[in-house]
């Protein structure tokens, strides 16, 4: 990467004292970001859990909802102490009862991904205010997709949480509180 702006490793910071570094990829067609992949990794999920549910305390929500795959382990363990949480899958399954489904776009895909749910899930929530749990929030594709999707199964996003936001530093989108860890620009096109 000679004569570019942006160093090779990014760090952040998911609790006190636990930084990790994010290593600068191109994701295709020369557009970079600083990957951050917390599939499989345990530790950096129940680090970020902790310091995300400490940021969470007094908000108005009774459980949390994500998308499949790499918020899933950190929702797991942020959902610890609750009964049930929403998890968003990214295929229809045949033992779906009543499936909804919404199409999302994300940086990191190249094709539109498309996010289903079935009644046997999403029934219990109805009515209720959930947590949206992000790895990172970038574009806002994905929230746009999930506040679809609730108005589909008819819930409410009251704050969203993530690790990350990247691009752009928020604090709310389309005025939900957002709760976040640190940050990461978005490098985009280089060279």
């Amino acid at each position: 990467m000679s004569n570019n702006k942006w160093p090779e490793q990014w760090t952040v910071r998911l609790g006190p004292g636990y930084e990790i570094g994010l290593p600068l990829t191109d994701i295709g067609g020369g557009f970079f970001i600083y990957s951050f992949d917390m599939t499989g990794e345990a530790e950096w999920n129940r680090v970020a859990a902790r310091s995300l549910s400490e940021k969470l305390a007094g908000r108005d929500f009774s459980s949390f909802i994500t998308v499949q795959t790499k918020s899933s382990g950190l929702t797991q363990a942020i959902a610890d102490p609750y009964k049930y949480y929403l998890e968003l899958r990214k295929s229809y399954k045949g033992f779906m009862s009543e499936p909804r489904h919404i199409s999302v776009q994300s940086i990191t895909t190249q094709e539109r991904q498309e996010l289903w749910i079935g009644k046997e899930k999403y029934g219990r929530f109805r009515g209720k205010k959930l947590c949206f749990i992000d790895d990172v929030v970038s574009t806002g594709g994905t929230i746009d997709a999930v506040l679809e999707m609730a108005k589909e199964i008819d819930i409410e996003i009251s704050v969203i949480a993530c690790v990350l936001t990247e691009g752009i530093r928020r604090e709310e989108y389309k005025g939900i509180p957002l709760i976040s860890l640190d940050h990461i620009p978005l490098p985009g096109k280089i060279g």
